[in-house]
């Protein structure tokens, strides 16, 4: 597919995101999600962070009712129910049991191309770190890239030997990489640089200030519910999309898509959160499930 062709279908995504998830994503992430189609786009790094608790990780996010903070459980809204989403969902299992288990450590994973639905591969790290007020944090960071299979799996097998029994890359996708004290990330994202010279780009269209000012813009076109061709077109005119492919709409977030992506609220019944009729609260309800109680008041909501 041509640069040229891939935009164009950069373009459609786009329009399919303002068409279906955007409109009911907190306003905190729906800035954030904006960014990332322009980090991918462009093949710049992204990275979000987690939080984690006795529910698991978390992300926390701006109610755009309240404007409270609130807590966003990962493992709640992911999508588990694809061949991809359940092998994608062992490796959250995985990294939460050994995130409990650490007080410091890098854990990576590898995520392959998927027809229709990851135009190319993923490596994400994941970091533990600490806040300034001492809390223990998760720093995700993904990087995508293109390159032959064979490649990429020799590269994988170069760096990390007891990976060397593997030769297919859907085994590849569910290994969580736990590298011992002398792995050396950059080494590694420099001979992913050598298969694909695109990835791994620096950031030298807009900086920070002015990336956040024009997402803000589109985020208020989108809640102002403005036409979908028009906030597409907006888009590309401050340029926020790029001519990399992006990941495909449609279904909920597997667990790269939301590192990548951000946060997204809904499935295929709608929004995961919704109002009780009778006493008002808001219930947030599992990715995939429906509801017969309010969490509040023990109304009947059936949905």
């Amino acid at each position: 597919m041509s640069n040229a062709e891939t935009f164009s279908t950069n373009l459609h995504t786009v329009k399919q995101f303002v068409e279906t998830g955007w409109p009911v994503a907190p306003r905190s992430r729906l800035v954030q999600e904006i960014i990332s189609v322009f980090n991918e786009s462009h093949r710049f790094t992204d990275s979000y962070t987690f939080f984690y608790d006795g529910g698991g990780f978390y992300m926390l996010a701006e109610d755009k009712e309240t404007s409270e903070t609130k807590k966003i459980y990962v493992r709640e809204i992911i999508e588990r129910t694809s061949p991809v989403g359940k092998l994608e969902g062992k490796i959250l299992d995985n990294l939460e049991g050994w995130y409990a288990q650490k007080d410091e450590g890098t854990a990576l994973w590898i995520s392959p191309p998927y027809p229709g639905k990851y135009p190319g591969w993923k490596v994400i790290f994941h970091q533990i770190a600490y806040t300034l007020d001492g809390a223990k944090v998760l720093l995700n960071g993904a990087d995508l890239f293109k390159g032959p299979q064979e490649t990429v799996l020799s590269l994988i097998h170069q760096f990390f030997p007891e990976t060397r029994n593997i030769h297919s890359i859907e085994a590849v996708r569910s290994l969580l990489i736990k590298p011992d004290d002398n792995f050396e990330p950059s080494k590694l994202l420099e001979r992913i640089k050598e298969i694909d010279p695109d990835a791994l780009a620096v950031n030298q269209k807009l900086d920070e200030v002015q990336l956040v000012e024009r997402a803000t813009y589109i985020s208020e076109l989108i809640y102002s519910r403005a036409d979908s061709g028009f906030v597409a077109y907006e888009m590309e005119r401050l340029g926020l999309v790029g001519e990399h492919a992006i990941s495909c709409a449609g279904g909920g977030k597997t667990l790269s898509e939301l590192i990548v992506d951000g946060l997204g609220m809904e499935d295929q019944y709608g929004s995961l959160e919704f109002a009780c009729p009778k006493c008002g609260g808001t219930n947030s309800r599992p990715f995939g499930q429906l509801m017969s109680n309010c969490q509040h008041c023990g109304a009947n909501v059936r949905c």
